[in-house]
């Protein structure tokens, strides 16, 4: 993925909006611009992650205990149940857990399945706490503003960086050998 090429732009935060107020079917009619390139792609799916991970962090931030999210995460499952939605209790704790930077509960996975279904599920999470939340319009538009500088500022640190040289100084052979 080149991070450099994607950017969060007014119609990422104006598609994340409504897909907050009206849920997934909001997305559907975007669903060529979604997938136009992976770039853009990347730039939808960064701010729903960004929203994910604001969300989490409001609701366990600053002071959590990891039986907080455990009880949560209980709570998800029966309302899970009662909506028919199936949802991998495990894989839903570890998931809040990383975004509060707890210990997490499994190891990465590089399967393009448990990428879906750790979307999907961080999808149900992001929804129910905008549910629980009950934003006011202003409210709802300071967390879509939060979330939006979240995600500038982790597409940014996902940049490579350009090596800095004091004027003067000449680069040495050691960070200038992988650029040949």
């Amino acid at each position: 993925m080149n991070y450099l090429l994607v950017d969060i732009r007014e119609n990422n935060v104006l598609a994340l909006r409504h897909f907050l107020l009206e849920g997934p079917e909001a997305w559907v009619p975007l669903k060529y611009e979604l997938q136009k390139d992976d770039e853009t792609a990347a730039g939808y799916v960064a701010l729903l992650l960004g929203a994910f991970s604001v969300a989490v962090r409001r609701k366990f931030s600053p002071d959590y205990a990891l039986d907080d999210i455990a009880r949560f995460v209980d709570e998800l499952r029966i309302k899970a149940e009662e909506e028919a939605v199936p949802l991998d209790l495990l894989l839903t704790e570890d998931a809040i857990r990383r975004a509060v930077a707890a210990p997490p509960l499994m190891k990465d996975s590089e399967s393009d399945d448990e990428l879906t279904t750790v979307l999907n599920t961080k999808v149900y999470v992001l929804l129910h706490l905008v549910a629980e939340a009950d934003f006011t319009p202003a409210d709802l538009e300071q967390f879509v503003e939060d979330v939006a500088a979240y995600t500038r500022d982790w597409i940014a640190a996902q940049r490579p960086t350009p090596p800095t040289y004091v004027l003067g100084d000449e680069p040495d052979e050691a960070r200038t050998a992988d650029r040949s």
